[in-house]
C-alpha cells in the first residue's frame, strides 16, 4: 500500500505453527524467507531476515535462500507457461 501509515503497523501474519513447526525453527524460518521472496513482501522478508540473523545465519545464507527460491520460482513459471502453451496442441491432436 502507498500511504506511508501502513508501513508502520505490523503485518501480525504470525501464525501459530511459528511457535512449533515441527521442524527446526532456523530452518523454518528459512523457508518462510524463501517464500516472502516469491512472494515479493518486504514487510515479511525483513521479519524473516531478522529471525534467521537473530540465529547467527549470515549475510550470503539468506542471500542463498533468496536466490535459491527466485531460481525455484523462475523454473516453475516457465515449466507452467510451457505447459499451458502446449495445452491447446494437445487439444487439437
Amino acid at each position: 500500500m502507498a500511504k506511508a501509515d501502513y508501513r508502520t503497523l505490523p503485518a501480525r501474519l504470525r501464525m501459530n505453527v511459528i511457535g512449533n513447526p515441527g521442524v527446526d525453527r532456523v530452518d523454518f524460518e528459512l523457508w518462510s524467507l524463501a517464500v516472502s521472496a516469491i512472494n515479493g513482501c518486504g514487510m515479511c522478508l525483513e521479519a524473516h531476515e531478522h529471525e534467521v540473523s537473530a540465529k547467527g545465519i549470515g549475510k550470503e545464507a539468506v542471500q542463498d535462500v533468496v536466490r535459491i527460491a527466485s531460481v525455484l520460482h523462475a523454473v516453475a513459471v516457465t515449466l507452467e507457461a510451457e505447459g499451458t502453451a502446449a495445452a491447446p496442441e494437445a487439444a487439437a491432436a
